[in-house]
């Protein structure tokens, strides 16, 4: 247990049947403290991503809030119920995060014992915009910066948070390339191209651009949160940034771009499989798959 127990934790008496079984409870005394102890473990002990770290130290923040502080089995169950009605990939985040904070950072791997993910139905999340729903969640952007993201996403199939941390550097403008540097334990970024009804959009907003800042894009949070809000009003259909990745990976499987490939574009593939094709010849090779099959947004 991190820092002096008497501050972070006290022993309390629980129920019969938890006594009996040895499961133990305790009080967080200090419950910012403690999350932002466990969110400095995530990203040194833990080398977690700088998002994965934050959505670990919210998970947790929300749950000791939840219990006043008090941690045990029945508190965590408690804490569950609501995200049984969420999607199941919801609810495994949520059972991800608390592992990490009650196992390994707080070391009582007892209280986790027997959580376990739920079941992902294969054809989860499968519904998607259609090509006119598509365009009507375009029409509504009110930014060249707006459009430029929008279209980016949807031909790149880039994450969002890749997209967000890109910087010019990462683009070849002449060749529409992308090379994310999102390389973390569990993801990594692959080689990937935008179209040409982005490249319209892209150039329209970087030459209208004010500043030195050399992120590719500079819209904060909140505005990327907005913009996904008003392109869903008017498609009349949910459309995220992930809708768009699924929708990318779907469009290119539809076209017949062999799987391996696919996965190069959306940063699946095995690092030694991604060198072959980070640069010559094999960089050209991708560069000729995505440019056949030429899929538009609004077209």
């Amino acid at each position: 247990m991190r820092g002096s127990p008497g501050e972070i934790r006290t022993p309390v008496c629980g129920s019969k049947a938890q006594r009996s079984s040895n499961q133990a409870s305790f009080v967080v005394k200090d419950v910012d403290w403690v999350v932002s102890d466990f969110w400095q473990h995530c990203k040194i002990e833990e080398r977690l991503s700088d998002k994965v770290s934050r959505d670990y130290k919210n998970v947790a923040k929300r749950f000791l809030l939840s219990c006043n502080g008090e941690v045990s089995r029945q508190s965590i169950r408690e804490f569950l119920k609501p995200y049984l009605l969420k999607a199941p990939k919801t609810y495994n985040n949520i059972i991800d995060a608390l592992k990490a904070f009650m196992k390994r950072y707080l070391q009582k791997t007892e209280l986790m014992n027997g959580f376990k993910h739920t079941h992902v139905p294969s054809n989860f999340e499968r519904h998607l915009p259609t090509k006119e729903q598509l365009k009507k969640g375009f029409e509504a952007l009110e930014s060249d910066e707006e459009r430029a993201v929008y279209l980016f996403i949807a031909t790149t199939g880039l994450r969002r948070s890749e997209v967000k941390n890109l910087t010019k550097d990462d683009v070849d403008f002449e060749t529409r390339c992308v090379k994310a540097k999102h390389d973390t334990r569990t993801k990594r970024a692959g080689v990937t191209f935008y179209n040409k009804e982005c490249e319209t959009y892209l150039r329209r907003y970087l030459e209208t651009r004010n500043g030195d800042n050399n992120k590719l894009f500079t819209m904060s949070y909140r505005q990327f949160y907005l913009m996904w809000k008003k392109v869903t009003k008017a498609a009349e259909f949910k459309i995220t940034s992930q809708v768009l990745r699924k929708w990318h990976s779907t469009m290119l499987g539809e076209l017949m771009v062999p799987d391996r490939f696919v996965d190069i574009f959306q940063g699946r593939a095995p690092k030694n499989v991604l060198a072959k094709h980070y640069t010559g010849k094999g960089l050209a090779m991708l560069k000729r798959i995505y440019d056949k099959v030429a899929f538009g947004v609004l077209c």
